[in-house]
């Protein structure tokens, strides 16, 4: 049987109009709400500073009268997490200043844990959606246990002898009781460098995968140990396209193809879930992770840098790269597509090493004047980047992503993607402006929007990228690596 859905559980939707525009009864609102949310007074009152940020940004530049200032403000408890939803039909945050969503409040929300993601959406007639996410109190955390019952204690050293082939390990869905001993797995594969931080700790993690938020497969001993983990992961309602990964075995169980063994497993989530394939990135530290297949993008500075136990070599000292690709589950439907002047045959290379059905529209056009761009934003500030995903090209982009990165750039992030819709008109001219703001290309992302295609394209900032650090496993991953690193070195001399 296939997991559950994430349950959501809705306290209230009310609409506050507010002529002074302090925010404040936006924050009271959430502040009266967190203990029925699940949260502790400190931090309901830490939330309700930020969404009160995000209501009086919203009122100060998104409505020439004030008496027409309003919000409406949702809080949703959806699984493990806490969600203040605010919505408004004034103009768009960015337009005005780029202090308009009052970042000095987010930034410091996100810096300190106050908030683990923001994400910012113009949904065209529908106005603008701010969305801030709380993930309740974790529980136990296996990184400090003063108990001397954490994992440095733990009898099975992470470079322990490997074990043999004779050794029989099953897969099967992970279960809420499963948290734990999947934690101290990432322990023994990462140390304390695995950047998801609910992989250390195991009341939150059990939620998660009670909530149905996300699908884990296990490897599991005779004995019950586990000894390897993947996970699927669906970010949207309707979305073809399942986020692959949260891969991790056991050092003993390395060569033992635990991965594989999950794949009917992973099959029947799939076919339960509408889904097509199964996106995917592996880290570049060492080439384990990585398949013999062409990747499809190469995103330079994801992650911050880890480190691998009982993997020699692996330790990285700048931020990490990791390279994405896609495992098709169902056939994959044809689609036309525009392709970009700038990339168009690095583009049309990546779809013919996939065995894409792919056809180029000819046609190009430059946005009419006046127009609007629809760009959402998510931070993530345990990653250390953020992503700007447009799916309306309108004139105003180039601004409206200066803008946007220069209040993620002050909040200590330099690290910024922006995908862009292979189906626009526009695609062209969007792409020559992302270019003048130091945007390079990264790659591919099929089906990533609602079954249309997205090409991705990073901004780097400061972020030192070395080749030595980057180990690609197929030969093409080279050839995409030198395109990347000459299109930031071609920037570079040019300003």
């Amino acid at each position: 049987m296939a997991p559950p859905g994430p349950v959501e559980r809705l306290l209230a939707a009310l609409r506050v109009v507010h002529p002074s525009g302090d925010g404040s009864i936006v924050a009271a609102v959430v502040q009266a709400g967190a203990p029925d949310l699940g949260l502790a007074t400190e931090e309901g009152a830490r939330l309700a500073l930020a969404a009160g940020a995000v209501a009086r940004a919203v009122y100060a530049r998104g409505f020439d009268d004030p008496a027409e200032a309003a919000v409406d403000v949702t809080l949703l408890r959806v699984g493990h997490q806490v969600m203040v939803r605010i919505d408004d039909r004034g103009l768009p945050f960015n337009a005005a200043a780029e202090d308009a969503l009052d970042m000095d409040v987010i930034e410091q929300a996100l810096q300190a844990g106050w908030i683990d993601t923001m994400s910012h959406e113009s949904r065209g007639r529908d106005g603008n959606r701010t969305v801030l996410v709380r993930h309740l109190d974790p529980g136990p955390d296996l990184r400090d246990r003063s108990d001397g019952s954490g994992p440095a204690d733990d009898p099975i050293a992470p470079a322990a002898a490997p074990i043999g082939e004779a050794v029989e390990v099953t897969s099967r869905f992970a279960v809420p009781a499963d948290a734990e001993a999947i934690c101290r797995l990432t322990w023994r594969t990462y140390g304390y460098t695995y950047q998801h931080d609910e992989y250390y700790q195991p009341e939150r993690l059990a939620a998660l995968i009670e909530g149905g938020l996300q699908a884990s497969f296990v490897a599991v001993t005779p004995e019950g140990e586990i000894v390897g983990h993947s996970a699927a992961l669906l970010a949207h309602d309707g979305d073809v396209v399942a986020e692959g990964g949260r891969a991790m075995v056991d050092p003993r169980f390395r060569g033992h193809h635990l991965m594989a063994a999950a794949r009917e497993l992973r099959l029947q989530w799939m076919n339960d879930h509408g889904v097509l394939a199964m996106e995917g990135v592996a880290v570049t530290a060492h080439k384990r992770s990585q398949t013999d297949h062409p990747i499809m993008s190469l995103q330079l500075g994801f992650l911050p840098a880890i480190s691998f136990r009982g993997i020699e070599g692996t330790e990285v000292a700048h931020r990490e790269a990791v390279v994405g690709g896609l495992i098709p589950f169902a056939p994959i439907p044809a689609q036309d597509v525009v392709l970009p002047t700038r990339d168009a045959a690095m583009i049309a290379q990546i779809y013919e090493l996939h065995d894409l059905d792919r056809s180029a529209i000819e046609t190009t056009r430059t946005p009419a004047p006046g127009s609007t761009s629809q760009v959402a934003l998510e931070v993530r500030a345990d990653l250390g980047h953020a992503v700007l995903t447009c799916t309306r090209i309108g004139a105003d982009l180039r601004d409206e992503v200066h803008t946007r990165v220069a209040s993620i750039v002050r909040g200590g992030i330099d690290v910024v993607y922006a995908d862009l819709p292979l189906d626009q008109l526009e695609l062209s001219w969007a792409v020559d402006a992302l270019y003048e703001e130091g945007f390079v290309f990264s790659g591919v992302l099929p089906l990533a929007q609602r079954g249309i295609d997205m090409v991705r394209y990073q901004r780097l900032g400061n972020v030192d990228v070395v080749r030595e650090e980057i180990h690609l496993k197929h030969p093409f991953g080279q050839t995409l690596l030198d395109y990347v690193l000459g299109q930031r070195s071609e920037f570079e001399r040019r300003t």
